[in-house]
């Protein structure tokens, strides 16, 4: 009898005891974006829809789950132009992303290794603003038009990376990552006439800073 009414207090104190040998990490980081656009078509011809190249930061929390397995959740911001290109001819409207995902972190190094390399696959969502100042006349307004709307999308991330050890509980990171999502077609609205379909790319290398405890 004692030792059931014992076994309450021996789960939670194996519970406390499994949580704290997680090893939790919170920061930052921060690098510049490359999109891989989406080509728009109609009848005279071809233009590329999409983002400019632009800045991102980020914010990071996450916990070393196994030894080898760890996740995190993150949060991008992103920075850069909507933009449609033909020839010569571009139009842009100013805009942002914000990008909300949850990552699985795969390490080809135990927990206490000093430098760990690691593949990163989740999925979350991506919000797409414009906020530009819409006006009448639009150049290439034939192939897409870039309006002041906001558009939420399911989002898929991977990418890899490695961790290493600066100082006792300081991490330096440095990744790559690729934010996949469908095309945002209320944001760059293919003009009547135009095709435009496919995924969005934005490859979106990065370094960051991120402290242990």
């Amino acid at each position: 009898m004692r030792a059931i009414k014992r076994l309450p207090f021996g789960l939670v104190l194996a519970a406390v005891s499994v949580c704290w040998a997680q090893q939790w990490e919170i920061g930052g980081v921060g690098g510049f974006a490359f999109p891989w656009n989406r080509t728009v078509t109609n009848a005279t011809g071809s233009a590329k829809a999409g983002f400019e190249n632009g800045a991102a930061v980020g914010a990071i929390a996450g916990q070393n789950l196994y030894s080898y397995i760890g996740g995190e959740m993150r949060y991008t911001y992103r920075f850069g132009n909507l933009k449609v290109s033909s020839g010569g001819n571009k139009a842009t409207f100013a805009a942002q992303t914000h990008a909300i995902h949850y990552d699985l972190l795969f390490y080809g190094a135990p927990r206490k290794a000093r430098v760990r390399p690691f593949l990163a696959a989740g999925g979350g969502i991506k919000v797409f603003r414009g906020t530009g100042q819409e006006h009448a006349y639009q150049p290439l307004s034939d192939f897409a038009l870039l309006t002041k709307t906001q558009e939420v999308k399911g989002m898929i991330s991977v990418g890899g990376g490695v961790k290493a050890e600066l100082a006792p509980n300081i991490l330096m990171r440095a990744e790559f990552r690729d934010f996949i999502t469908p095309f945002p077609k209320q944001v760059i609205t293919p003009s009547p006439g135009a095709k435009l379909s496919g995924w969005l790319h934005d490859f979106v290398p990065m370094v960051g800073l991120t402290y242990t405890f």
